[in-house]
């Protein structure tokens, strides 16, 4: 069944494909809740079917198998992550410095509230600790990672810059700044209080938002 074209000439999906689409959303969002609810291991495709409300046949039509469901899901997962968060207003009460320190700060802050730290990224770091010994799984989405990693490195370096001006530098940077990211996740078992996390969190920002400045 064909897609339609409207008068504008974009293309309309079909109630057909529009019912697709929408299953597959469902199976890779239940897939993302069950990952960082119940880890990679435990994360099974009846448990998935469940969570999204649909039937095992309906998984198996669109996902034969866990790992085409892990491999749609890490694709779904990594799309908007390539996107840097929105600059803040800058606070005009600020001197310039002030203000360029403080709009970094905002956005390192904002990439771990809104990128790292949640549901998705939980979800993908368990993908990435079964990358490391599931060598199907590992063939079939390794070419999406660096695919994925060249993106947001050219993200970065389109909206960022390091005060020495070094580029190189900066990619380097940032790569440290998404392992301490991921990192910190992990440092949760490590404290009786979650929001020690934050506290670490902004003794990192502080460290990293003096060296870096929007281009």
């Amino acid at each position: 069944m064909k897609t339609r074209s409207n008068s504008g000439g974009k293309q309309q999906l079909t109630r057909r494909e529009q019912q697709v689409r929408e299953t597959k959303d469902a199976l890779c969002a239940a897939t993302i809740r069950c990952l960082d609810k119940y880890g990679y291991a435990n994360t099974s495709t009846s448990r998935i079917t469940q969570e999204a409300g649909v039937s095992r046949g309906a998984l198996t039509h669109h996902f034969p198998t866990k790992e085409d469901l892990i491999v749609e899901t890490t694709n779904k997962i990594l799309r908007p992550a390539a996107n840097l968060p929105k600059k803040p207003v800058p606070n005009t009460d600020l001197s310039p410095e002030q203000c360029e320190l403080t709009v970094m700060k905002a956005e390192l802050r904002r990439v771990w509230e809104q990128v790292a730290n949640t549901a998705e990224a939980r979800a993908f770091l368990e993908i990435l600790i079964a990358y490391r010994t599931d060598i199907k799984l590992k063939q079939r989405i390794k070419p999406d990672l660096v695919r994925w990693n060249a993106r947001l490195q050219d993200s970065v370096l389109q909206n960022y810059i390091l005060i020495d001006g070094d580029d190189a530098r900066l990619a380097r940077v940032w790569k440290i700044a998404r392992v301490f990211y991921r990192g910190l996740i992990t440092h949760e078992a490590f404290v009786e209080d979650p929001k020690a996390l934050n506290e670490i969190m902004e003794e990192f920002i502080n460290m990293l938002a003096p060296m870096m400045r929007r281009r």
